[in-house]
Parts: C-alpha cells; sequence; structure tokens
C-alpha cells in the first residue's frame, strides 16, 4: 500500500497537497529572502556612510531649513544688545579658565566678525547678576570700544535675572527706527532664572 507523500518545510512541518503552507505555519527570519541592505548605503557629502533614506531625510531637512532661513532678511542697520551671565555659576572651572572668560573671548571674536559684516550698525552690552541687570556699554559703533570693554575687569556674584536683562535691553532698542533690525543675544550658563514676574510675558514679539 502507497503511503501518501507531504513535502516538508525547512523547519520540519508538513504542508498539505498542493504545495500551500499550512495557516500559522511562518518562516523564521533566518529562512526567508536575505536583503540587500548594503545597496542602500551611500555616501553623504562629508564622505561619512549614511543610509539611504537616512540621506533623503536629510536633504528635506536641509532644503526646509534653507527655505525657511531665505525667508529671513536683516537690514543693513543691525542693532543688538549682547546679554551676558554674570552671576556666579560663570565662575565654574568646566571650561578654562573660567565659563566667564570663555564667553568673554568668544564675544571679542563675535564683535570683530560682526562689524566687518556690518560696518554700519550697533552693538550695546548688558550684565546681569544678584537678580539685576545693569547696561555695560550703550549701543555703539566702535569695535575698539566694544572690545575693550569686553576685555575689562568682570566680577560674578548672586543669580541672572534674564527678565530684567531683556526688560533693559527692550527700552534700549524700542526708539530704533523701523528700517533697522533690532536684536538682543543672550550668552549664559545658568540654568535657571531669577525673575520678578512672567518672563514669557517679556519675550512676547512687541
Amino acid at each position: 500500500m502507497m503511503l501518501p507523500c507531504y513535502p516538508v518545510t525547512l523547519t520540519g512541518k508538513a504542508m498539505e497537497t498542493g504545495g500551500e503552507e499550512k495557516e500559522g505555519d511562518k518562516l523564521y527570519t533566518w529562512e526567508t529572502k536575505y536583503e540587500k541592505t548594503w545597496e542602500d548605503i551611500r555616501e553623504d557629502a562629508d564622505g561619512l556612510l549614511t543610509a539611504e533614506d537616512e540621506a533623503e531625510a536629510y536633504k528635506l531637512k536641509r532644503r526646509k531649513l534653507f527655505q525657511h532661513s531665505s525667508s529671513v532678511r536683516l537690514g543693513m542697520m543691525r542693532h543688538m544688545f549682547v546679554i551676558v551671565d554674570s552671576s556666579q555659576v560663570m565662575s565654574d572651572k568646566d571650561l578654562k579658565p573660567n565659563r566667564l572668560t570663555c564667553a568673554l573671548k568668544v564675544l571679542e571674536d563675535f564683535v570683530r566678525v560682526f562689524f566687518d559684516q556690518n560696518p554700519i550698525s550697533q552693538l550695546g552690552v548688558i550684565s546681569t547678576k544678584d537678580g539685576k541687570a545693569e547696561k555695560v556699554l550703550d549701543l555703539n559703533g566702535n569695535p575698539h570700544v566694544l572690545s575693550k570693554t569686553l576685555c575689562g575687569n568682570w566680577s560674578v556674584s548672586g543669580e541672572l535675572s534674564l527678565q530684567n536683562a531683556l526688560s533693559l535691553a527692550m527700552n534700549g532698542l524700542k526708539h530704533i527706527p523701523s528700517h533697522a533690525s533690532r536684536e538682543v543675544l543672550v550668552v549664559m550658563g545658568s540654568l535657571t532664572s531669577c525673575d520678578p514676574g512672567n518672563i514669557f510675558t517679556t519675550i512676547e514679539v512687541r
């Protein structure tokens, strides 16, 4: 007597006549066809290897960023206040010799580049510590005066007040004509701010 013969999969499970696998009998991952994942690897503009889908996502992100930045236009006359955190935390030595010295050194380079690119613009400096804000230098178009101010004797104490510093900067910029841009740059190392009120009402666009 002849016994029926059924095809057997690699897992050892019998299949019905007709070659179809019984319902619920699925192949393991290593039994399926392999995917040529190396074909999705591409070299980006920096010479680094990246997956093709990641490269496309990066290109899309760059394209959106470029479209957004191209819609922002700065006037030839820029008026900017630089707020410097002079609180006690700026004496930390995680950056040598300390945070404040490093920040002021970077700002010196920033001033030079700023006036190279914007020769008819103005910069001012505001310091904040002990929960208060003080105007160290009013809006000025002389980079040498600004550099001298940044190289001066700075001290640290207490906590910064971002709200008071922003209010002081806005008061100094509110009389600037509309054809010139008004900007505020904040350089801070503190994680908290000691403010007299709700800072979110201060940072609203006016």
